[in-house]
């Protein structure tokens, strides 16, 4: 595969650009006060895999219900905590330093768009520039991304096809020139196969044996780059 006949490299953000292992214990830790608040989210998002709303108005109130039943709250308190608490949280706990960004990302995108492609991050998250700037990736870095996008954003949580095809169509790129780089072969994975993209899986904490996908370690990807193909 060779990174020359991508147009576009889509990158999913946590667990790829950096490692979030334990990121969960590390939310709860950090606010126990907060702790179903927190766990309500986690448990929201893994019922809603997959979801499309064709809307944020219609996800964030599918969202905000389902999680406040978790929580014991009501879906406007719910709201209010998460929009107002609960992203203050998550980038503090970024901002600890624990969670950095992979080696050499700024090198990986100057490779990339020396190669004519255009790159973005997109994640199931909101607010994806002020956590890449916690996690150490420079505003120089940033502004090699030509995009950066979210899914709840769009109406919908990956690997729902929509959000791919969405991004691909701000960046101005046919799905089939579009590469995926993510951790997740349930989510990034699936979410790019049915979206017609290529995929390629960071080695994390799955079970690799019956992947039909290319997988690699950050630095054989990062390497394969500086190289021109991967």
């Amino acid at each position: 595969m060779n990174v020359k006949k991508f147009k576009a490299v889509i990158f999913d953000f946590d667990g790829t650009l950096y490692d979030n292992s334990g990121i969960g214990k590390a939310l709860v830790f950090s606010a126990p006060l907060d702790m179903f608040k927190i766990r309500a989210d986690r448990i929201a998002r893994k019922r809603l895999w997959g979801c499309d709303e064709n809307s944020q108005e219609k996800f964030d109130e599918i969202f905000f219900e389902r999680a406040s039943k978790f929580a014991h709250v009501s879906s406007q308190k719910y709201k209010k905590w998460y929009e107002e608490r609960y992203q203050k949280i998550f980038l503090n706990v970024l901002k600890k330093k624990r969670f950095r960004a992979r080696p050499n990302v700024e090198k990986v995108f100057s490779a990339l768009c020396e190669s004519g492609a255009k790159i973005a991050i997109f994640s199931d998250y909101k607010n994806v520039r002020e956590r890449m700037l916690e996690i150490g990736i420079s505003e120089k870095s940033m502004e090699l991304c030509a995009g950066f996008f979210s899914a709840p954003e769009f109406g919908c949580l990956k690997p729902a096809p929509r959000g791919f095809l969405q991004v691909a169509g701000n960046l101005g790129v046919a799905p089939k020139q579009c590469l995926v780089v993510g951790d997740r072969a349930d989510t990034d994975g699936q979410g790019a196969l049915h979206a017609g993209m290529s995929f390629v899986q960071i080695k994390a904490h799955e079970n690799y044996d019956s992947a039909t996908h290319e997988i690699l370690s950050w630095s054989e990807f990062a390497n394969l780059c500086f190289l021109g193909a991967i």
